[in-house]
């Protein structure tokens, strides 16, 4: 609710009301006069400014969107937040972190391309093709970039499921 409008409605209104009642308050004869016509022409207007500023936003808190609620400001609201997070940051893998192999599930260190188990090339984090040993270190190979720079475009991880000690996917 804006105050300063819905205040200014309300001096309107009683202007409105005060010259509605002057030739009583005045002469104490109730007559049709020019002043009593402007009070009644005006109290429609008065009230109207009253409902306007109890419908608008108050620029100085927003967090009501007016008394009869705002559609146009709970559009802008919407479209002005910020998009939520896609995924937990407190769980992003870390640079120096060690990978998990897809196929064994072994604990694969950050400094190497390959399985130590079962010999397959380690996947880059972002977007899922094999890592090779590129000018000295683990890089990604279509933009050879280490893997925490890699910009290639997000593919999905195909889901696999392991049974067994053995390793055998269905």
């Amino acid at each position: 609710m804006n105050r300063s409008i819905t205040y200014l409605g309300l001096a309107v209104l009683l202007g409105a009301m005060g010259l509605v009642a002057s030739p009583v308050l005045l002469s104490g004869v109730e007559r049709l006069t020019v002043a009593v016509e402007v009070g009644i022409l005006t109290l429609p207007v008065g009230l109207s400014v009253i409902l306007w500023g109890a419908a608008s936003p108050n620029p100085e808190s927003t967090t009501v969107g007016g008394l009869f609620g705002n559609p146009d400001e709970n559009v802008l609201r919407r479209l002005l937040k910020p998009p939520p997070p896609t995924w937990n940051a407190r769980y992003n893998p870390g640079p120096r972190e060690s990978a998990e192999c897809r196929h064994c599930r072994t604990a694969i260190p950050w400094d190497m391309a390959q399985c130590p188990r079962c010999g397959r090339r380690r996947e880059c984090r972002a977007c899922n093709k094999p890592l090779f040993f590129l000018s000295g270190a683990i890089r990604c190979a279509p933009c050879v970039r280490d893997e925490v720079y890699c910009n290639c475009p997000k593919v999905k991880r195909a889901a696999t499921s392991v049974t067994g000690t053995r390793g055998r996917s269905l």
